[in-house]
């Protein structure tokens, strides 16, 4: 089995060994409902890749990566309500509004948010990383989640900002920044943040671009095919340059690079 496949088992059985969350039951079965469809996984699997390519600890990666994947969750909760895209279906079943009401979505998006940061925040889920460092990924992962980033995407997302690859900035990338710099973090290499940043965002805006691209929305509509394809190649070279100048030749990251990339061509 390759490393990207042992990351993603690890990180489906580390999402049940951490999701246990107290409350409703309905609340519950609602939150679990988008995290064990079992999805590509991409964004945990990037923070192990980051972290044991800089010599962190792969347990703890993965733990943290567990909580960017709660995050993302909640985000597509949120994301499919009527008051944002109204979709009826993802991964081919009901959405969850669909599935348990408006009301109780939205609550559940909520609560997958802060029950992300309570596993964050409890040491004990932890094997080498101090409190300190913890507040710290937290920090960068609020930040990166928060109206500077996710959040305000969605605003301009919802607001028909004309300026796609600004929504696509904002909207997706600003999360993978979150997992190449919570990695870094956990590897405890803050000496390269504004190389891992940028490493991130350019591996962020590759994988929006190439979903646009296969939705025929976005960049794709706003760029045309042609253009599109040119910009998705154009960020596929430029981000593996920069991963090989930040973690090396042999970094796993370079093949969730072109898994991303092998999409659309």
């Amino acid at each position: 089995m390759d490393r990207l496949s042992l990351w993603k088992e690890k990180v489906e059985k580390r999402l049940r060994e951490v999701f246990r969350p107290k409350g409703p039951e309905v609340l519950r079965e609602a939150m679990a409902y988008y995290l064990f469809q079992e999805g590509k996984r991409v964004r945990p699997i990037t923070v192990v890749a980051v972290a044991t390519s800089l010599g962190g600890d792969e347990e703890d990666a993965v733990t943290v990566g567990c909580v960017i994947e709660m995050i993302h969750n909640y985000s597509l909760i949120h994301d499919d309500l009527p008051a944002m895209d109204n979709d009826d279906f993802r991964r081919g079943l009901p959405t969850c509004h669909r599935k348990f009401g408006e009301a109780v979505a939205i609550l559940a998006g909520d609560a997958l948010l802060t029950y992300a940061f309570e596993v964050l925040l409890t040491k004990e889920n932890f094997r080498t990383l101090s409190s300190e460092t913890l507040i710290e990924i937290g920090k960068v992962i609020s930040e990166k989640a928060g109206p500077f980033g996710l959040v305000g995407g969605q605003v301009l997302d919802i607001k028909g900002w004309e300026d796609r690859r600004e929504v696509n900035l904002k909207k997706t990338a600003a999360l993978f920044e979150a997992c190449f710099l919570a990695g870094g973090l956990v590897a405890g290499r803050r000496d390269i943040f504004g190389d891992l940043e940028e490493a991130g965002r350019l591996t962020g805006l590759l994988f929006q671009t190439t979903d646009d691209i296969l939705d025929r929305d976005g960049i794709y509509k706003a760029l045309g095919e042609e253009e599109a394809l040119k910009e998705a190649e154009e960020l596929f070279n430029k981000a593996c340059l920069k991963v090989k100048d930040t973690l090396g030749e042999d970094t796993e990251v370079l093949r969730i690079l072109e898994k991303i990339y092998s999409r659309v061509t």
